[in-house]
């Protein structure tokens, strides 16, 4: 039995076509002065990239590890059948230790030909924010972590949420690979 038209999972060649459109979409044509951001936590702090960048967000699978990696690689999971690398980002960027959470999440990034998981505490979901509202990167971030963060949007309802470099972080990417 086939399933129905909207229960059906659309060609990996749909995906990538609607991906490039969405790309293709200036941002001047959004909300002027706003930028949208994935939120997500790792550890105790929340960060942002832009949701152009996301391509699943799943609960985190079997993650089995990788030998005589650094602790920036987390190891390989399994997404949709393909084998992924998936990569610490509370290692990378350095997030102060939260309780574990109860179910950690895999978020799936892609950039310059890379298809990369990720393991994140929770996923929030996309927020806009106002561009005025960014405020700098305090200087009490060390020099490393500092690349990784565009700037602060600061939140009144929770903690501050750091806009990611998505370049920076896909760099520490290929330099844990090596």
């Amino acid at each position: 039995m086939t399933p129905a038209f909207l229960q059906r999972q659309p060609e990996p060649a749909d995906r990538e076509s609607w991906r490039d459109q969405l790309a293709a979409i200036p941002p001047t044509s959004q909300h002027a002065g706003r930028l949208a951001l994935f939120v997500f936590r790792v550890g105790s702090e929340r960060f942002g990239l832009e949701p152009i960048h996301f391509d699943l967000t799943a609960p985190l699978p079997a993650l089995h590890s990788v030998p005589h990696r650094g602790a920036s690689l987390a190891g390989v999971v399994n997404v949709r059948g393909t084998v992924s690398l998936c990569f610490s980002l509370a290692h990378i960027l350095g997030s102060p230790p939260a309780p574990p959470a109860a179910r950690p999440m895999m978020l799936v990034l892609a950039l310059h030909g890379w298809r990369v998981a990720c393991r994140v505490d929770a996923a929030d979901g996309v927020t806009e924010f106002d561009r005025s509202s960014l405020i700098p990167v305090p200087a009490t971030l060390d020099g490393a972590r500092r690349t990784y963060v565009n700037g602060i949007f600061p939140s009144h309802n929770a903690q501050d949420i750091a806009w990611l470099n998505v370049d920076s972080l896909f760099n520490a990417f290929e330099a844990a690979t090596r």
